[in-house]
């Protein structure tokens, strides 16, 4: 990558040094100690991961064609990249060799857990006649991730590439400490086997992210914002804009778990 692009990639980080330490060092990660706690995390946070497909879908649609007839989008790099994160986050393989999108390997490990989808499942029945910000209501989602989900799609109906490239890239490369993992490793010991499928989605997100999104992601950016300035400002926005989302986010889910 050239300096200037590097440079401006660093901008972005510093600009939102802030907000990732809050995100990286938050009291919810220590907070889940029983499997009540857990299941309130997890009837939330089901909304993000559909918030993350919804985000990522978008991106696709806006570097690639996805009509019929087809007509060659002219974004071929931007394209190739976005299409390999898609594959693997819509159709990966889940630890008995089925392929299903990640959201789906939530849900499963929702009801392993014993969490409640309810919410979750009445609020896709409900989009299939209904947009967002009513479906949220009608299905009585829990506060924090309707507030959370309201806030995303803000932003994203009618935003431009580069900026939902940044919400994606900064603001959902999601920060789960390796102590999470910890404490789940710890409580699925004492549940026998009840959260296993959490722990490999754990383990799957955060090696993709780690390994092969995260780095695509941020070419992605690189690629979309090229040497335009306003853009580059525009994606910094965005990247502060929804890491401090998803503070607010994993704020109220500490409220609603420490309340109940």
């Amino acid at each position: 990558m050239s300096w200037f692009l590097k440079n401006d990639i660093l901008k972005i980080l510093d600009a939102t040094q802030e907000e990732r330490d809050k995100l990286q060092n938050h009291n919810i990660y220590k907070s889940i100690k029983d499997i009540n706690q857990l299941q309130i995390f997890m009837s939330n946070h089901v909304f993000a991961v559909w918030d993350f497909m919804s985000i990522l879908k978008s991106l696709q649609s806006k570097l690639t064609c996805v009509n019929i007839p087809w007509i060659p989008s002219g974004k071929g790099t931007p394209s190739r990249l976005v299409n390999e994160i898609v594959v693997e986050e819509e159709s990966d393989m889940d630890p008995h060799g089925q392929h299903m999108s990640h959201f789906e390997m939530y849900c499963h490990a929702m009801h392993q857990a014993g969490a409640n989808t309810e919410s979750i499942d009445a609020f896709l029945q409900n989009l299939k006649t209904s947009n967002v910000s009513k479906s949220l209501i009608n299905c009585n989602s829990p506060t924090a991730a309707r507030n959370f989900v309201n806030e995303t799609f803000k932003i994203l109906d009618g935003a431009e590439p580069h900026v939902v490239a940044s919400m994606f890239t900064f603001g959902r490369e999601e920060v789960i400490p390796e102590m999470f993992k910890n404490i789940i490793k710890e409580m699925d010991s004492s549940l026998h086997g009840k959260l296993k499928l959490f722990r490999y989605y754990l383990d799957r997100h955060i090696g993709l992210d780690e390994d092969e999104h995260t780095p695509t992601a941020l070419r992605m950016v690189k690629e979309l914002c090229e040497n335009n300035k306003d853009k580059w400002a525009e994606a910094t926005t965005a990247a502060k804009y929804c890491m401090n989302a998803r503070i607010k986010f994993w704020d109220e889910i500490l409220e609603q778990m420490v309340k109940d």
